[in-house]
C-alpha cells in the first residue's frame, strides 16, 4: 500500500479563512472554513488581529490532526499586509495595518510626494488606502522616526504564519512583487524605497514559494497534536497561487479570471506597453518569478453591495429584458480600486428593481461588465478560464459568455483554485488533472444593447466628473 501524504493549505483571505487538507493525488479530504471577522479599529488605525487568526490556525490543526495526519502545511494570503517585529522572541509587533485602513490626507500626500517610487520601476500603481505595501510600512517609519531602527524583521503574511509555526523567517517573491512597492522590475532587486529607508536586512532571506523550512516547532506539538515530521513551506500570495494552478495544467495560453472578494485578471500575453497606472494595468509576479500583467477590481465586495440593498424577498423571475425595459443600471463603482475608482457606484431607476431576484441580476450583470471591459483594456484575446466563487454562478457565467462570445471560455469545477494551486507548488509529482468546462456560446442582442448603453452612461458620468473638476480648479 502507497503511504499517504496529507497536504494542509491555509487560504487566508479577506473574508474567509479555509483549512484545506489534501491527499497525495490532490483530493480535498478535509476542509473548514471560517468567515474572517479577525478586524478591529484601534485608535485610528484599522488593524488585522493576527494573533486570533495565529489562534484559529493552531485549533484547525489540533481538529485536523485528531482525525488525519498531517505531512505538510503551506500558506496563501491575501495582498498588502506585513507584521514589524519588534521583539521576536517575545512575539511584540507593531499593530498589522489592514489594507482597506484610511490614512489621513497629509500622510498619503507625503508618502506619495517624497517615498512612492516611479511606476516604471515597480509597476505599482498608486493606490487608496494601504493597498500599497510600502504605504503601511512608511507609516510607522514616519511615526516612529529613529526608534524604527528597532525593528527587528518585517514579515510578509503567509510567511508570518510559517514562521510563527517552523521558527524560520522567509519572503518570496509573489507576494514581494504584489503592488508592494518594495520589488524593481528593472534592477529585478529591491525598490529604492526600501533601499531609501533601510529596510533590506530587515527583509528576511527571499525563499522559493515552494521551498521546505523545516518542521513545526516542538512547543506546538502538543498543542497541534500534529505529525511531528510535518513540515512547513514557505508559501505565497493567492491569486499566484490560483495562476501557478492553471499555468502548470492547462496546455494553452489563457486569461485567468480568479474571483472572490477581488477579481483578478491575469493575461501574460497583453503587450507590456498597454500597462498603464492611471487605468491599475500593473504587473504581478508569477513563481518563477516573471512578469504577470493584471487588471483587478474588488468584484466580490461590489457584488455583496449591490445585493444587500435588497429588503425584498419575494420571488420574481430573473430576467434582462425587465432590467433593459426599465432603463435599471448599477454603475460604478462600489469599492476602492479598479479602473473605475474615481467614479462612485450608483443604481439608476433602483425604484423600479422589485425583488431579491432582480438585485442578484443586476449585480450579476454589473460584474460581468467590468470583467468584460477588464479584458478589453489588456487585450485579452485567447482562452478564458473562470476560477472560485464567480465560477459557480450560472447567470454571470451566461452573460459573459455573451459579452465574449469570440474567445472560448472554461469554467474550473474546483472552488478552491488557490488551495489547489498552492498544494501542487509542494508536491510537484501529483497527477492531479483539471476538471474545466466549457462554456457553450450564447447570443442575446438584449445584452449587447444594454451593454452599449451602459457604456454610453459611463462616458457621459465621466464628461461630468471632468468637468466639475475642471470648474472646481
Amino acid at each position: 500500500m502507497i503511504n499517504q501524504i496529507n497536504t494542509l493549505v491555509f487560504d487566508i483571505g479577506k473574508t474567509n479563512i479555509k483549512a484545506i487538507l489534501f491527499n497525495s493525488k490532490g483530493k480535498i479530504i478535509n476542509e473548514t472554513i471560517q468567515n474572517h471577522k479577525f478586524t478591529s479599529k484601534l485608535n485610528t488605525l484599522h488593524i488585522i488581529q493576527v494573533e486570533k487568526i495565529f489562534e484559529l490556525v493552531i485549533k484547525f490543526i489540533k481538529n485536523i490532526s485528531n482525525n488525519f495526519t498531517i505531512d505538510k502545511i503551506i500558506f496563501t494570503s491575501h495582498a498588502s499586509a506585513s507584521v514589524i517585529n519588534i521583539n521576536e522572541n517575545k512575539n511584540i509587533i507593531l499593530p498589522v495595518i489592514d489594507y482597506e485602513n484610511k490614512f489621513d490626507k497629509k500622510f498619503e500626500n507625503k508618502y506619495f510626494k517624497y517615498q512612492k517610487c516611479t511606476f516604471a520601476e515597480t509597476l505599482t500603481p498608486k493606490l487608496s488606502r494601504g493597498l500599497v505595501l510600502s504605504k503601511t510600512i512608511y507609516y510607522y517609519i514616519h511615526k516612529m522616526k529613529a526608534k524604527f531602527a528597532l525593528v527587528e524583521s518585517i514579515i510578509f503574511y503567509p510567511q508570518y504564519f510559517a514562521w510563527r509555526l517552523s521558527g524560520i523567517k522567509s519572503s518570496e517573491i509573489t507576494y514581494l512583487g504584489c503592488h508592494s512597492d518594495l520589488w524593481s522590475f528593472e534592477k529585478k532587486n529591491f525598490s529604492t524605497f526600501v533601499f531609501k529607508n533601510k529596510l533590506q536586512k530587515k527583509i528576511p532571506k527571499i525563499y522559493k514559494p515552494w521551498s521546505k523550512l523545516g518542521k513545526i516547532k516542538t512547543n506546538l506539538l502538543l498543542k497541534t497534536k500534529v505529525n511531528p515530521q510535518c513540515n512547513i513551506y514557505c508559501g505565497l500570495h493567492d491569486s499566484n497561487a490560483a495562476y501557478y494552478l492553471y499555468e502548470r495544467k492547462f496546455n494553452k495560453i489563457f486569461t485567468l479570471i480568479s474571483t472572490g472578494t477581488w477579481i483578478v485578471i491575469f493575461n501574460k500575453q497583453m503587450k507590456l506597453d498597454l500597462l498603464n497606472e492611471n487605468k491599475e494595468i500593473f504587473a504581478k509576479i508569477n513563481v518563477y518569478g516573471k512578469l504577470i500583467p493584471v487588471i483587478r477590481f474588488m468584484g466580490g465586495r461590489e457584488y455583496s453591495i449591490i445585493v444587500k440593498k435588497c429588503l425584498n424577498f419575494i420571488k420574481t423571475k430573473k430576467s434582462i429584458d425587465y432590467l433593459f425595459d426599465k432603463k435599471v443600471y448599477a454603475m460604478p463603482s462600489f469599492a476602492d480600486g479598479g479602473p473605475f475608482k474615481n467614479i462612485k457606484g450608483k443604481i439608476i431607476n433602483k425604484k423600479l428593481l422589485r425583488s431579491r431576484d432582480d438585485y442578484i441580476s443586476l449585480a450579476s450583470l454589473y460584474i460581468a461588465l467590468i470583467i468584460d471591459y477588464c479584458l478589453k483594456q489588456i487585450d485579452s484575446n485567447n482562452s478564458i478560464i473562470i476560477d472560485g466563487v464567480f465560477a459557480k454562478n450560472k447567470m454571470f457565467l451566461y452573460y459573459l459568455s455573451v459579452l465574449r462570445q469570440n474567445q472560448r471560455i472554461f469554467v474550473s469545477h474546483e472552488s478552491n483554485g488557490t488551495a489547489t494551486g498552492a498544494f501542487l507548488l509542494c508536491n510537484k509529482g501529483s497527477n492531479y488533472k483539471l476538471n474545466l468546462k466549457k462554456l457553450p456560446k450564447n447570443s442575446n442582442q438584449i445584452i449587447l444593447s444594454y451593454k452599449e448603453e451602459w457604456i454610453k452612461l459611463i462616458k457621459k458620468n465621466r464628461e461630468i466628473i471632468l468637468n466639475k473638476n475642471k470648474y472646481d480648479l
